[in-house]
């Protein structure tokens, strides 16, 4: 992945680190998260690194509420090509949406006092 997608070595290994650790349970190689990353940014106008990038800022929220690798990558993907936002800036308003969406499976209360699964 890193001579696809012209980085380091080091810096795939750490995207790919956090999309394994994440992500990984038992059905998929990582060679799976790495084609299906450098296919995302081939059909969309987004980069296999952007992509990885953006979910090493939301993949631990990603996981947690349940939203499968394929789908955050997509997801990511496809707002990063239509926006052309940053992978930082589009995978921290993912992160700061699924973590309002595990507070509405946990019953979080904001700091002004709304309980979010009122809305629910």
């Amino acid at each position: 992945m890193a001579n696809v997608a012209r980085e380091s070595a080091e810096i795939v290994s750490d995207q790919m680190t956090a999309v394994w650790n994440n992500f990984y349970d038992g059905s998929q190689s990582l060679e799976h998260y790495a084609d299906a990353m450098v296919r995302l940014g081939v059909d969309t106008a987004s980069s296999s690194d952007e992509i990885a990038g953006g979910l090493e800022k939301f993949a631990a929220v990603a996981n947690t509420i349940g939203l499968s690798f394929d789908n955050a990558a997509a997801a990511l993907a496809t707002i990063t090509a239509t926006t052309r936002q940053s992978e930082d800036v589009v995978g921290t308003a993912l992160k700061t949406i699924f973590a309002r969406i595990q507070g509405l499976k946990l019953g979080e209360t904001l700091e002004d006092g709304t309980t979010l699964n009122q809305y629910s």
